[in-house]
């Protein structure tokens, strides 16, 4: 492999000309690569337009290939910088010579000549990651054009934000749900549907304008807001889903009025406070943290609202950013309470897991994360801790199941540290936490409440990726994070097992993934309370993502669960629920900034006698369909 790694580099780096590669095999491991960056014009073959992959190379001319693919790289980055600055100089003393309209045509062509030379530079860092211990120098050398990268893409990014200060996104959408045999089910979103049978009787129209106001005020104040009109949010209910399955209002889903909404509204600024210098952001600002800590589960399966999916809660107060000693620190004391639109509150965050919640969201939270970012030797690592407490209001219940737990809580309060590293191409990651419940400073519930994951990934080559990792999460912890799904089941708990993720690029427009995950209860409550040892899970999951056209691509995903429950937790039931979903996603790009979706979803869900897996209100079967369809523009 490594001479033809060597020989795929060296030798080819020119600038004169883009050469088409007469003999590199579609399923050799570097051909994407390889293929990116004569695309790109950085990488040329041989004079007779050919690889010749089993050409062995001296080490010599390998490096000589490399500075050749750097000398090429940073003279695009100096003729870019010159370009921005005659576009858009710091200081314009004269005017300038073009109109707006001409110098924002010839901004957009920067900025896609930047995501190109990004490009290149991610795809020379893979080529050179089998030699990453002989070739310090070369991670020197991307380090650096990395670090020049992101210096233009900031400057890019201010001036496009200070001509295009107004920006916005049109979501028009039909949203319906049938039975088959006049059954019915509970979709993704938690929403039972309506057992009529008829394939249009439930039926919502949905639509959604937001408008994006970003606003450089100078050089280090910016100010952001985003404003929505719609009914959309209404439809989600709150915008961010209880992951109690029982707790959660599995109604049938509806359609409200015509609504008004502050999304988002904060000022960035810097600070000055005991001598050091803090980024601060006020307003309604993001929140997001780890998956185990502070993460929005996404509210809506089926329509794809691209603001929804960043996985942030939106919550009035402010955050404060700083360095010390190399430690990134952010501190951040928010409230939830007042964030509502006319009709509705909106974006609670929640104690919760698939079994158990408080029963009221937060009020008010105050948290700190930190962050240190080292190297052990060749290898990076990255450890973090973070700290919440939360007040959720007085005497609230926190239920387990059918069981009330305690009637008194008015704080919640979690801990966690995370450890992230990277060697030899192979990733690991380390996640602990703990949820505590609290009536005032006395724990009232302190025991069962821990989460622990630990995970491996490896890039086996350019097309195959796989994971392999352990987690073990306690029945009372609960926490406003998103961590994992089973079924219309966020946020696992009482369970503990081993989870497997795999992706494969099969050819340039295919590509498939699996995710299996196979789990047993952790016995830490009695045999009538809580999942045991002898109560399994097992979920499968094939995904199939097809290009059919430049345009045109369609996704296909399969999930089965399966459970089998022998111990009496669930209101003395036993059996073994299943549940199948296959769904069917066709995306159709209209425009640049127009986009087409249809989508269709079978579900066949059977409690087999445990009316708590049921899947739908029958504890025997259950079955119905989902349809959707969307058209989204942005402006």
């Amino acid at each position: 492999m490594r001479a033809g790694v060597l020989l795929l580099v060296s030798g080819l780096l020119t600038l004169s000309a883009y050469a088409q590669l007469n003999d590199v095999p579609p399923n050799h491991w570097a051909y994407q690569a390889i293929r990116e960056l004569v695309r790109l014009r950085i990488l040329q073959g041989f004079p007779d337009r050919t690889f010749q992959p089993n050409r062995q190379v001296t080490r010599a001319e390998f490096a000589q290939a490399i500075a050749r693919a750097y000398r090429v790289i940073d003279e695009r980055i100096r003729q870019l910088e010159q370009r921005i600055d005659r576009i858009a100089p710091d200081t314009p003393t004269v005017p300038q010579p073009t109109t707006p309209e001409a110098r924002l045509r010839e901004l957009q062509q920067a900025v896609q000549e930047l995501q190109q030379l990004r490009s290149a530079v991610e795809t020379l860092q893979r080529l050179a990651q089998e030699f990453q211990t002989e070739l310090n120098q070369l991670d020197a050398g991307v380090r650096d054009l990395r670090r020049d990268l992101d210096a233009l893409s900031e400057r890019l990014k201010s001036e496009e934000r200070r001509r295009n200060r107004l920006t916005g996104d049109v979501l028009l959408a039909v949203f319906g749900t049938h039975s088959y045999d006049g059954r019915s089910a509970l979709t993704y979103n938690g929403n039972a549907i309506s057992p009529s049978g008829k394939f249009l009787q439930s039926v919502g129209v949905l639509h959604e304008l937001g408008l994006q106001v970003d606003v450089p005020i100078n050089e280090r104040i910016d100010a952001q807001a985003t404003f929505i009109v719609g009914n959309y949010l209404p439809y989600t209910r709150d915008a961010a889903r209880n992951a109690d399955s029982l707790g959660v209002n599995t109604g049938a889903y509806t359609v409200g009025a015509t609504d008004v909404a502050i999304w988002e509204a904060y000022i960035t600024l810097p600070l000055e406070l005991f001598g050091r210098e803090f980024q601060a952001q006020i307003g309604r600002i993001p929140l997001k943290l780890t998956p185990y800590t502070l993460q929005r589960i996404d509210p809506d399966y089926y329509l794809d609202a691209a603001r929804y999916d960043d996985g942030a809660f939106r919550a009035d107060g402010a955050r404060l950013s700083a360095t010390f000693g190399g430690v990134n620190a952010q501190l951040f004391l928010v409230s939830s309470y007042g964030i509502q639109s006319n009709t509705t509150r909106f974006f609670p965050i929640r104690f919760a897991n698939h079994n158990a919640s408080v029963s009221a969201p937060v009020d008010q939270m105050a948290g700190l994360r930190l962050q240190y970012p080292l190297r052990f030797g060749e290898t990076p690592i990255n450890l973090g801790a973070t700290y919440m407490a939360a007040g959720v209001g007085r005497n609230r219940a926190f239920d387990h199941i059918t069981n009330t737990v305690r009637t008194d809580v008015n704080r919640a309060d979690v801990f966690a540290l995370d450890l992230s590293a990277e060697f030899s191409g192979l990733s690991v990651a380390f996640d602990y936490a703990q949820s505590i419940l609290l009536r005032g400073d006395n724990r009232v519930v302190g025991r069962n409440n821990t989460a622990f994951d630990i995970r491996a990934s490896y890039p086996f080559n350019d097309r195959w990726r796989g994971a392999l990792g352990y987690r073990e999460i306690g029945p009372y912890f609960v926490a406003p994070g998103n961590w994992g799904r089973i079924g219309y089941l966020y946020n696992p708990s009482d369970l503990k097992g081993t989870y497997f993720r795999t992706d494969y690029q099969v050819a340039e427009n295919l590509s498939v993934a699996l995710a299996v995950d196979a789990y047993t209860g952790t016995a830490k409550l009695p045999f009538n309370q809580g999942y045991q040892g002898r109560d399994r899970v097992r979920r499968i999951q094939l995904d199939a993502h097809y290009r059919y056209a430049p345009r045109l691509r369609f996704h296909l995903t399969y999930e089965n669960v399966g459970w089998e429950i022998n111990s009496l937790a669930l209101n003395n039931q036993r059996g073994k629920p299943e549940w199948n979903y296959l769904t069917l996603r066709a995306v159709y790009q209209l425009a640049d900034d127009t986009e087409l979706s249809l989508l269709y979803q079978y579900i066949n869900a059977d409690g087999k006698g445990v009316a708590l897996l049921s899947g739908g209100p029958s504890p025997t079967g259950n079955r119905a369909g989902v349809f959707a369809t969307q058209v989204g523009y942005r402006f």
